[in-house]
């Protein structure tokens, strides 16, 4: 309710302009012109002194046009690259600055969430953040890894080394503003600065980002609760979601966009910039993108920022819980499914490629009933129009507005938007049917997690067409994007009280129940990779911990550091499996720092576990498989080349550095004789040594080696001690 009184007075200054009947709607991203429609419609005025409302838009601008130019419109441009720029807007002007020539295409999107919030918080400790003895050879060290998202802690000691925070520079973006260097918030670029913001602003309602941060790159102070890249450069940004509503001023409301947050990726790649250093983003949220127009531009500007040394990693979301997808096939004479809200609005995208129409069918709910049949007719429809219509269900009446426009990617291809409000969440009405019908059409129907189907073959068997898929988010579904979905590998987990919590029934190794699949609504073929997400743990917020005292029951443990109580605790989702990922692209940007999304793609593509056998990859549920850290880390240095060397670490021995020296720790003592290869990153073998009766630890003089990378391998009869691993000397 408070973001839908917020959206009505941020639109209120246009409204005055729309009915002048000269807006030109056909410049306007499908977001903001169905924003303004709808505000429009509801002939708000906006109160005297209330007019310039500032929002944050792509614009797809003539490289030429001057900061002058656009100041004439009270304009500023905030980044530029090449035809693309991001523009601080203020309502009043959007008319005239839409008419411009050289303003092609004005585009913005919704606020995302964070994809973790629809599957429950659970755990999973996996081996790469149990060995601590684990990755000597690469840390992260040298890379930067960026970080948006919210609800940071900045002091959690997972975030310092040896006493000194790691945590290079931070921009918050819903901090109060100080000077007009960013749009928003403000940044801390010093320890002290660092210290005494203590969180973001937003720490005390939300946890997600220390968790996430964690897992990418924390250094697990005190526990095994190491994240990946543990010894890389962090640099984070604070953006607004959803749930930060309350906490932004309703003047300030819409300068909260999708190209809010490019800027924020943008303020993390030139920190990256400025240090010299590669860099890679880890990003676990997103939004339902719209089917093919409101983001090309936000896609764009991303595939412009990403390339050598600069990846951009995003998850894939948690949005197949429910069905969001229903198909049409041309010769086939009508589909459907039932409407699965629990909102008081109900939103539904149709892709057709010939004339449809679209039956709401209701039923009564107890006695399944048919009570009655709403028709909608789209032949009539102009493009760009908006119509509307009236549906009374149960004795209340439902407003229905229907919108239309041309497909971007696939001009013969229609694009239908389908709005139902309701006085009472959809769910609380009687069944509602939603049928798409036109036997020389095919037709696609999207919806969303809060915007689902469901199929009730005891009501209807006739509409039960409602399926999973084509629900990856933004902006993971775009090309210059490297998305990541989840696999289970723990099914529960022990809690701090030492209680064993099982909640998850998926087969360990595989493809978890909740990871979007594609493909995505843009047609390509996403996610890209998978990585463990459920039942992960990492640092949660301290300040969090003191807002809500009795949310302890996914806390696992806690560092006490000068007094105060630093919470672990565990969650799941895509959210857990991006930084998983991007944490493991830190160490392959370390081993080389010109790696490309191209390079890396072809590294899944040669180095990823397929877990199930008989699927062909890359495909809608995994993309190339599951990420392997180390076969990619084997690959980039070429040592795959080398058969003597195995690529994949033994599972009973740790091998690690201590000085000069190298330790190995037998699970238990070796019953068999164990070889130890050394090998350059060249493949040249440089040393070799029979253990005809290894102790439980042993421990090897390598003076004679000068420093660099190298290649151990154990080799024995026994499979599980033989293995390899990269160390550093």
């Amino acid at each position: 309710m408070k973001r839908c009184w917020l959206t009505i007075i941020c639109f209120m200054a246009i409204i005055s302009l729309m009915a002048q009947g000269s807006f030109p709607l056909g410049k306007l991203s499908p977001w903001l012109r169905q924003t303004v429609r709808s505000y429009q419609q509801r002939n708000h005025r906006a109160p005297s002194g209330e007019e310039d409302y500032l929002t944050m838009v792509f614009v797809l601008l003539d490289a030429n046009v001057t900061d002058a130019q656009l100041a004439d419109y009270q304009c500023r441009r905030y980044a530029q690259l090449d035809d693309i720029a991001i523009v601080m807007l203020p309502l009043s002007q959007l008319e005239e600055f839409s008419k411009l020539a050289t303003v092609q295409r004005i585009e913005a999107n919704q606020w995302p969430h964070t994809t973790m919030d629809t599957v429950p918080k659970v755990t999973n400790l996996l081996p790469i953040y149990q060995q601590t003895d684990r990755h000597q050879a690469y840390t992260g060290k040298g890379v930067v890894m960026g970080v948006m998202d919210v609800g940071f802690d900045l002091k959690h000691p997972t975030f310092s080394q040896e006493g000194t925070c790691r945590i290079s520079a931070f921009w918050d973006q819903l901090a109060p503003q100080e000077g007009d260097a960013l749009p928003v918030g403000c940044e801390y670029l010093t320890p002290q600065a660092i210290s005494e913001k203590g969180c973001a602003t937003d720490g005390l309602i939300q946890n997600h980002g220390t968790h996430t941060v964690g897992i990418a790159a924390g250094g697990g102070h005190d526990t095994n609760f190491r994240g990946v890249a543990f010894e890389s450069d962090i640099c984070l940004v604070n953006n607004a979601v959803t749930s930060d509503t309350s906490l932004i001023d309703n003047a300030d409301f819409y300068k909260y966009t999708s190209a809010t947050d490019a800027l924020g990726f943008k303020y993390i790649f030139d920190y990256a910039e400025r240090q010299h250093k590669p860099c890679v983003i880890s990003y676990s949220e997103g939004y339902t993108p719209y089917i093919d127009q409101d983001d090309s531009l936000f896609a764009a500007f991303l595939g412009k920022m990403t390339g050598p040394g600069r990846i951009l990693v995003a998850s894939a979301g948690n949005e197949s819980v429910l069905p969001t997808y229903m198909e049409k096939q041309k010769g086939v004479a009508s589909v459907g499914a039932f409407i699965n809200c629990n909102k008081k609005t109900a939103y539904y995208k149709f892709k057709a490629d010939g004339p449809m129409e679209v039956h709401l069918i209701i039923y009564n709910k107890e006695t399944k009933e048919l009570q009655q049949t709403k028709g909608l007719s789209m032949a009539g429809m102009a493009l760009d129009e908006e119509i509307e219509d009236v549906l009374v269900v149960d004795e209340k009446e439902c407003t229905i507005t229907m919108d239309r426009y041309l497909s971007a990617a696939n001009p013969n291809d229609t694009i239908y938007e389908l709005l139902l409000t309701a006085p009472v969440a959809m769910n609380d009405l009687a069944e509602i049917a939603l049928v798409t019908e036109g036997e020389e059409s095919r037709v696609e129907v999207f919806g969303s997690s809060s915007n689902a189907l469901r199929n009730l073959p005891n009501t209807d068997a006739r509409w039960c067409a409602a399926a999973y898929g084509h629900n990856v988010l933004a902006p993971g579904c775009f090309a210059a994007t490297i998305c990541v979905g989840a696999t289970t590998h723990r099914q529960g987990y022990v809690n701090a009280n030492g209680n064993y919590v099982k909640n998850f029934d998926t087969p360990q190794g595989q493809w978890a129940t909740y990871s979007s699949t594609g493909p995505a609504l843009n047609g390509l073929g996403k996610p890209d990779i998978t990585a463990p997400g459920t039942n992960v743990i990492s640092s949660y917020s301290s300040y969090y911990l003191e807002e809500h005292p009795t949310a302890t029951g996914s806390f696992v443990a806690y560092s006490e550091v000068d007094g105060r109580q630093y919470p672990w605790g565990v969650n799941s989702g895509t959210s857990m499996a991006t930084p998983v990922v991007a944490g493991t692209i830190a160490l392959w940007l370390e081993a080389n720092p010109s790696l490309t999304p191209d390079d890396i793609m072809g590294i899944f593509s040669r180095t990823s576990r397929q877990p199930e056998e008989m699927l062909d990859y890359p495909n809608i549920r995994y993309g190339y498989g599951e990420i392997d850290g180390y076969k990619g880390l084997l690959d980039i240095l070429n040592l795959t080349a080398v058969k003597s060397i195995s690529q994949h670490q033994p599972h009973r021995v740790q091998i690690g550095m201590k000085g000069q020296q190298l330790y190995l720790h037998f699970a238990e003592q070796p019953l068999l004789p164990v070889t130890i290869s050394i090998y350059t990153v060249a493949g040249v073998l440089v040393s070799k040594t029979l253990l005809s009766s290894p102790q439980k630890e042993t421990i090897m003089p390598l003076t004679q080696l000068a420093s660099g990378i190298y290649a151990i391998q154990l080799t024995s009869a026994d499979p599980l001690m033989t293995g390899s691993q990269l160390v550093r000397l």
